[in-house]
């Protein structure tokens, strides 16, 4: 048996929650998948409040984080692929699914005009 499972239980609105079992402090973290499709998600990530220092502590690792969101642009561009965004804000973190048309310095601008900062941003997944 895997040491930490992990139950996918659907939600209302396309949402998706991860709960994850924490074998050694006995706590349940939660991780919300947002589709930028959706009323309501759009809703969600306009409440969510995003902190004001960079998410990232190396600048190796935000080197990679602009070189990924640029690659998600261009392959937008090209073939319109959607890319996986998993955002921190100051009470969690949630995943994001939608396709990225601008990627500047400071903002990245997603699917249906919603544009969000840099540095909330933690990784950029590109499913097959």
């Amino acid at each position: 048996m895997h040491k930490n499972p992990i139950f996918l239980i659907s939600k209302p609105f396309s949402s998706v929650a991860r709960y994850k079992k924490n074998l050694n402090c006995k706590r349940y973290t939660m991780i919300t998948t947002l589709n930028i499709h959706s009323r309501y998600d759009i809703e969600t990530l306009a409440r969510m409040v995003f902190k004001t220092q960079d998410v990232l502590n190396t600048e190796k690792e935000r080197i990679r984080r602009s070189a990924s969101l640029l690659k998600a642009a261009v392959l937008d561009s090209l073939a319109k692929v959607e890319v996986v965004l998993t955002l921190e804000d100051k009470d969690s973190q949630k995943k994001l699914r939608s396709r990225i048309i601008a990627a500047g310095n400071d903002r990245v601008m997603l699917d249906k005009g919603v544009s969000i900062p840099v540095q909330c941003i933690v990784n950029v997944e590109f499913p097959n």
